[in-house]
């Protein structure tokens, strides 16, 4: 089995917010973690005065990020950002495929394809070709282009499907000796993070109001706002599935055989060289110590 799992997502500041807590966790028992960024994130800025800048600071943010989490592996698709709605499926779809084949990830984490109330059309396509990948990746009709270069079909085993509202969540991480990493992780992009502050405090003039917080967290420091509002749901989640007060969490729908799971826990058998137990990050394993829901 190869220990290595994969977050394919489409802005760079997703990972650190929606799975960054489980990714440290995942590298501190022995996996690799590949990071997929699907976009260039070429205008989430308020402040730089040209694309090429932003792509350039956020690029760089990106890898400050990935580091402060233990990565390293990157891989940047590169496509334009906010404008994946006017990407063919299947190209995007592709791309995504071509990464399945050439690191073949044990599990792979996404944005949640079938979750509600996502507004953010990059984060809904992603999701699609994510979960469509799972799929073609698997047939060799499906780009034999690919063989050429040596990577041959593969299938990813489990889905680790993140959202803003979570829909049929079934595992949840204590991410608690994680959680002021994932902060640091999240400050680290600092003009992704100030440009959201920025949308939040256009709206609030719209509306009339402002919020002295995160007024001065655009003015200067981020990090005690970022803190409170990452600690404040990832309490809430924690509290929310029973880890009790004082604990943080992270969220997430995992599908691993769908329909077939029970027949393949019954009557699977390990391959030659594979230990007789499950190995210690399977969270169908019903001896495992992370809680389970459903």
């Amino acid at each position: 089995m190869n220990k290595l799992v994969m977050a394919v997502f489409p802005h760079a500041d997703d990972v650190a917010g929606m799975c960054g807590g489980t990714l440290m966790k995942f590298i501190d028992d022995g996996w690799r973690v590949v990071l997929v960024r699907v976009t260039n994130d070429d205008k989430d800025t308020m402040s730089l005065p040209s694309k090429a800048e932003t792509e350039l600071e956020n690029t760089i943010e990106f890898r400050r990020a990935a580091a402060i989490m233990g990565i390293s592996e990157i891989v940047d698709l590169g496509f334009v950002t906010d404008v994946l709605g006017d990407v063919s499926m299947v190209v995007l779809r592709e791309r995504i495929v071509y990464c399945f084949r050439k690191y073949k990830p044990y599990a792979v984490f996404t944005f949640d394809p079938y979750a509600p109330y996502e507004p953010n059309l990059d984060h809904r396509r992603v999701a699609q070709a994510v979960e469509e990948a799972t799929w073609v990746s698997n047939f060799h009709l499906h780009y034999p282009e690919h063989l050429e270069h040596g990577y041959e079909p593969h299938a990813v085993c489990e889905r680790w499907y993140f959202a803003r509202v979570p829909i049929d969540a079934n595992h949840v991480e204590d991410i608690t000796p994680y959680m002021e990493r994932k902060i640091e992780a999240m400050c680290a992009h600092d003009q992704m993070v100030r440009n959201t502050l920025h949308q939040l405090q256009l709206q609030l003039k719209t509306w009339g109001r402002y919020v002295p917080e995160i007024d001065a967290a655009i003015s200067g420091d981020l990090k005690p706002l970022v803190g409170e509002f990452l600690r404040s749901n990832a309490a809430f989640i924690a509290r929310q599935y029973g880890l009790g007060e004082g604990r943080y969490a992270e969220v997430f729908r995992v599908n691993r055989f769908g329909a077939f799971e029970g027949f393949v826990q019954e009557h699977s058998l390990p391959l030659p060289g594979e230990p007789e137990e499950m190995h210690t990050r399977d969270c169908f394993n019903p001896n495992h110590a992370r809680r389970l829901f459903n």
